[in-house]
């Protein structure tokens, strides 16, 4: 069977028998992408020793400081990192750590919208460290605005001058939820000038003509979701030079007494071809400018959304909430939310029985499809997703 693909799917390594929706989990990396990817490990694989001890250092200095250029940001405030979870939690330690080395207590907080796992993540260096932690409750899909988000932060903050950490979705991971970020930060430093704000930005880069936001401490996005890069590839960048004295990575290698960002750019015998290959990603991405992939992913995604809640009579549950460019959310006709195990089973039939390739989730009892829309989609693509029904009976 083959699915009815645009004139752009050709440029993706994507198998042309199925509809993939599901651009916002893992990416999809375009050929020409990976050719290049290819050919780096060709090269390294060809001779190791010359290419690790030799090749691959300046390279990795080229690829940082392109990326860095891209990203409007200093090359000496960029690194790369694996993904963005690892970048949240890497930032969060060192901020503790440095507090630690003050012999202050930190506090850290998120939301209950945040990526689980940055959540356990978070836990887990507050019970290692002596650090607080604690989650504002965000009720999706109604508490998403500046007044009750930070709010709700403040609540958990002490005024007692000891550092605090908040870690902020820029898009929520699983409910695809642009948060004003900006307008949050401004509300909480009003009356917590010293917080610190680590920004959760998974799904920005590429999605968002400005993924970084105004004011932030440290920025973390994935780069190989909406850039195309491939897996896996993400990057950490410090808002200030002071935030980049004290950012280090969570397992020191070679490079450490450097600091930042050199501490991040040897971890071992590690394959950093994905790293070299964020270029031409960029590179992918921009032969569309930014307002034609902004016009045709929106539409895409508006009029898959608009598709479903039709044939499936399920209502727009979203009010005012302001969603991610790229991703929706529709609601599954169901009487009863499903559980983790039927997702994944729902999921794998979609795939074995309906050709597609999609995304569901459960959120304050209630059951979703989430959207996700690139290049390579067309509306038409989303009407396979109407068989859900009939394997939810």
């Amino acid at each position: 069977m083959t699915v009815a693909q645009n004139e752009f799917a050709a440029l993706w390594q994507l198998d042309k028998s199925i509809a993939y929706l599901n651009h916002g989990s893992y990416g999809a990396v375009p050929i020409s992408v990976q050719d290049v990817q290819n050919t780096f490990i060709d090269r390294a694989n060809s001779n190791p020793n010359h290419w690790f001890r030799f090749e691959l250092p300046q390279l990795m200095v080229e690829a940082r400081h392109i990326v860095a250029f891209w990203f409007g940001v200093a090359p000496e405030h960029f690194a790369f990192v694996p993904n963005a979870s690892q970048g949240v939690v890497t930032a969060v330690q060192a901020l503790v750590d440095d507090a630690t080395s003050r012999n202050q207590r930190t506090h850290l907080v998120a939301t209950s919208l945040g990526y689980g796992g940055v959540l356990f993540g978070m836990q887990h260096i507050a019970f290692r460290s002596n650090a607080t932690y604690a989650v504002a409750e965000v009720v999706y899909p109604h508490d998403v605005n500046t007044e009750i988000i930070s709010s709700r932060i403040r609540a958990l903050l002490p005024n007692n001058g000891e550092p605090i950490v908040v870690v902020l979705d820029h898009i929520t991971s699983e409910t695809g939820v642009l948060f004003p970020v900006d307008d949050i930060i401004a509300a909480i430093r009003a009356t917590h000038p010293h917080a610190k704000f680590v920004i959760d930005a998974a799904h920005s880069a590429g999605m968002l003509e400005h993924p970084l936001p105004n004011t932030y401490d440290v920025w973390v996005g994935n780069l190989h979701k909406w850039i195309c890069a491939p897996r896996p590839a993400a990057a950490l960048v410090c808002g200030t030079p002071e935030i980049r004295a004290i950012m280090k990575p969570l397992a020191p290698s070679w490079g450490f007494e450097d600091g930042f960002p050199a501490s991040f750019e040897w971890q071992g015998t590690s394959d950093y071809s994905a790293y070299l290959s964020v270029p031409a990603a960029i590179a992918f991405q921009e032969q569309w400018p930014y307002s034609q992939r902004d016009s045709h992913n929106r539409a895409v995604a508006d009029g898959a959304a608009a598709l479903l809640r039709n044939a499936w009579g399920t209502p727009n549950h979203l009010g005012s909430t302001v969603e991610a460019p790229w991703l929706r959310m529709v609601q599954l006709p169901l009487d009863q939310p499903l559980t983790k195990p039927q997702i994944d089973s729902l999921v794998e039939r979609a795939g074995l029985e309906l050709n597609v390739e999609c995304m569901c989730m459960t959120v304050r009892n209630k059951s979703y499809v989430r959207l996700s829309a690139h290049m390579y989609n067309e509306i038409e693509q989303y009407e396979y997703l109407i068989g859900l029904t009939r394997l939810l009976a």
